[in-house]
């Protein structure tokens, strides 16, 4: 077919797309399995049958909409969405990170004088769907330009098989993990 040397010589930026988004749709999904049991878990005992998750969620989709608006304001200054993923994906590392890590933790709810962990892993989430609201218009941009149309669905669901068995092995793996560790996967 006509796409296929296309396919061919985009071959590297193709494995690359497909990796990104099973490495970051994982994480989004381990996300979702782990941060109401965090945040319940750094609440003192006292506070967790009160913990507003509603508000907590709704917290979360005005972070994701605002990486949206961020990537619609990117896109409106002509940067490439090769240009600003990278810095955005190392952004959601390291709010996973920071959300999993207690020396990284201890250090920034001092320098933000928070003094309630469950905020701070509030915080920690918040950003991480700030990414996730950056990511998903320039991955669909990246997909447009890098997968073929013909061969697009075909590459997507590819793309689920290392997604789906990244998060089932931690999904089974999660009493030995921990909230942490699943955060740090």
């Amino acid at each position: 077919s006509s796409s296929s040397p296309r396919l061919r010589r985009r071959r590297p930026d193709l494995l690359s797309l497909m990796a990104v988004q099973a490495l970051f749709e994982a994480s989004m999904y381990i996300f979702v399995l782990v941060f109401a049991p965090a945040i319940v878990a750094a609440a003192p005992a006292a506070a967790r049958e009160r913990l507003p998750f509603g508000k907590v969620f709704s917290c979360f989709m005005a972070a994701c909409a605002v990486g949206s608006a961020t990537f619609s304001l990117c896109s409106a200054k002509g940067l490439r969405a090769e240009a600003f993923l990278l810095p955005v994906l190392l952004g959601a590392a390291g709010a996973l990170y920071l959300a999993s890590s207690p020396p990284a933790a201890t250090m920034l709810q001092r320098a933000l004088s928070m003094s309630h962990k469950p905020l701070y892993l509030v915080f920690c989430f918040a950003a991480f769907e700030a990414a996730v609201g950056v990511y998903f218009p320039a991955v669909g941009g990246l997909r447009a330009a890098y997968l073929p149309g013909a061969q697009r669905g075909a590459i997507m669901a590819l793309t689920r098989v290392p997604l789906n068995l990244l998060v089932i092995a931690v999904a089974l793996a999660r009493d030995r993990l921990g909230d942490t560790g699943a955060l740090r996967c």
